[in-house]
């Protein structure tokens, strides 16, 4: 990684180090004032997210693109990629960060890095973050989400990654703990038949509770571009309902479709196939068969 990364070699999935002397360094420069605390921010699995405070009181989000190898797992998803969204969408009235500085390379914070404006609020849990102690969503938040994303949707998108699916769907196999194999290859077989969109826009592509802040019901930031791309809009709330399912249920998921009009389900299974079907980040599997069997 050019620059020298300091620490990046201790990093894991959920743990990376805090910002290096070049980092803060780079954020003295970028700021104009010494930095004098940063925080770890709850989420921050792709990429380290810290809370950043200058002596004068001011506070900025930094992400820094410190994990190995994300250049292979992830080479669309650059900070120019995030950077270029958030650009893409100022003027549109949406509470998104604004950008303040970035570092596509690395060569001066000492890995790619973008810093941005800090939006106030608390996010709510997802598939990732899960919080029963938390209520869920209520129907006007979930209709404040619908709207946000048809305003996103509104932007071309042009610059942005073009879209590029998680799940390669010819190499895919149902999963081993499943006793619906025959459920997960037609589903399968049904992705791999959808046709070529019509329409492509901006979509965030990471469209969920966990990336979004509130306070007292208001929205007050939709968070997290890295993944943004140029894509079929219905993906956003296909990828919506399916955390909705996981987080909360499937009464949840379904909740949302009222809200949709002209929502074509065949974005709920693209956007279903392109999660994790197994594992902490899903539902039990007799869960996720019983919504997926509804989309077919």
């Amino acid at each position: 990684m050019r620059g020298g990364g300091v620490g990046c070699d201790r990093v894991t999935m959920y743990a990376y180090p805090p910002p290096s002397p070049q980092t803060l360094a780079w954020l003295r420069g970028a700021l104009g004032a010494p930095v004098a605390a940063t925080t770890p921010l709850t989420g921050g699995i792709s990429q380290a997210v810290d809370a950043v405070d200058t002596a004068d009181g001011r506070r900025y989000a930094l992400r820094r693109w410190c994990r190995p190898g994300w250049q292979a797992d992830d080479p669309w998803f650059t900070p120019q990629n995030e950077a270029t969204a958030l650009t893409s969408l100022s003027g549109t009235g949406l509470p998104v960060p604004e950008v303040v500085a970035l570092d596509p390379t690395g060569a001066e914070a000492g890995h790619p890095a973008l810093l941005m404006t800090w939006l106030p609020g608390e996010m709510l849990p997802s598939a990732t973050h899960r919080d029963a102690a938390v209520p869920p969503p209520t129907p006007d938040m979930l209709a404040r989400l619908v709207e946000a994303a048809h305003a996103i949707h509104a932007v071309d998108g042009g610059g942005v990654a073009p879209f590029e699916p998680y799940v390669v769907l010819a190499e895919a196999r149902p999963p081993a703990a499943s006793t619906r194999p025959e459920l997960w290859e037609r589903a399968i077989a049904a992705g791999l038949a959808a046709p070529a969109p019509t329409r492509t826009t901006l979509v965030h592509r990471d469209y969920h509770p966990g990336n979004t802040l509130w306070r007292d019901g208001t929205l007050t930031g939709i968070v997290d571009w890295t993944n943004a791309s140029r894509g079929v809009p219905g993906y956003d709330f296909g990828y919506l309902r399916v955390n909705l399912l996981i987080t909360y249920g499937p009464e949840y998921a379904d909740s949302l479709l009222p809200l949709l009009d002209g929502h074509d389900p065949a974005d709920d299974l693209a956007a279903f196939l392109d999660m994790e079907w197994e594992g902490p980040h899903a539902a039990p599997l007799p869960v996720m068969e019983s919504y997926l069997e509804r989309l077919l």
